[in-house]
């Protein structure tokens, strides 16, 4: 269990938020700003950028480092309302459409409905390969670590996930990522082939020395990666689980 109360505040930084919204996620204050230029303040989620911190060379948010447990239960975003958060870390290891809409276009209202979970993953939005400008793969990693560093914001604890797509996704897909945390990656569809498999540990070994993450969770299927040093550790997903139960 993770305790995240500040010793020298009555109240955790978590607790303070939930104070500070209503029930549809968002802060009570913006009800004091007029209904016009508040339309204009929320555009893509820019009125919630306070505190945040941006890289220099191309901007993106700038996550802070877990470094806590990693013994939880691991719930997939679809099925958050069916359990109570305590000793569970809520994943995006799924297909884009099940939560695109929910963490961006909906953020406040989202993010106020999954505070009772103890850890929460930043959503793992796809990178692809093979496209003909990179601007859609960087408006997601700059979404995915909007998203996180926003929830580190309201005081919950969050874990950094890293993402990629083709060859030319690593001149930025690791920006705003903290050094020295634990990290987590999808390893699903990595053995689809030899050149896949490949692909995924070139991968990681880019992450480790980019990062130097002081531990990989990985969504998937228990796997060696030759020359890594960094320890790691695996989640079932959810077809291992599934096919547990037969």
């Amino acid at each position: 269990m993770i305790d995240n109360n500040n010793s020298s505040c009555l109240f955790s930084k978590k607790e303070m938020y939930l104070m500070a919204c209503k029930e549809n996620g968002r802060l009570r204050e913006w009800e004091l700003i007029p209904p016009k230029a508040r339309k204009k303040a929320i555009c893509e989620n820019m009125h919630l950028m306070k505190g945040m911190h941006f890289t220099v060379t191309n901007g993106f948010p700038i996550m802070e480092a877990y470094t806590s447990t990693t013994d939880f239960m691991a719930i997939p975003f679809t099925e958050r309302n069916k359990h109570d958060g305590k000793g569970q870390a809520l994943h995006f290891f799924l297909d884009d459409y099940r939560f695109r809409n929910a963490v961006w276009c909906n953020l406040e209202y989202t993010t106020y409905t999954i505070s009772k979970y103890d850890i929460v993953f930043t959503p793992d939005l796809s990178l692809w390969r093979d496209l003909p400008t990179d601007f859609y793969n960087k408006e997601d990693v700059f979404r995915t670590r909007f998203i996180g560093a926003y929830w580190q914001q309201c005081g919950f604890n969050v874990i950094p996930t890293a993402s990629w797509g083709g060859l030319n996704s690593f001149a930025y897909c690791f920006e705003g990522l903290p050094s020295h945390s634990i990290i987590a990656v999808s390893g699903m569809g990595n053995k689809k082939n030899a050149n896949s498999f490949d692909r995924w540990c070139y991968a990681l070994h880019r992450l480790e020395e980019e990062k130097s993450p002081i531990m990989i969770i990985v969504y998937g299927e228990d796997v060696e990666v030759q020359g890594l040093h960094t320890p790691l550790k695996f989640i079932p997903c959810f077809i291992q689980t599934r096919l547990r139960k037969i």
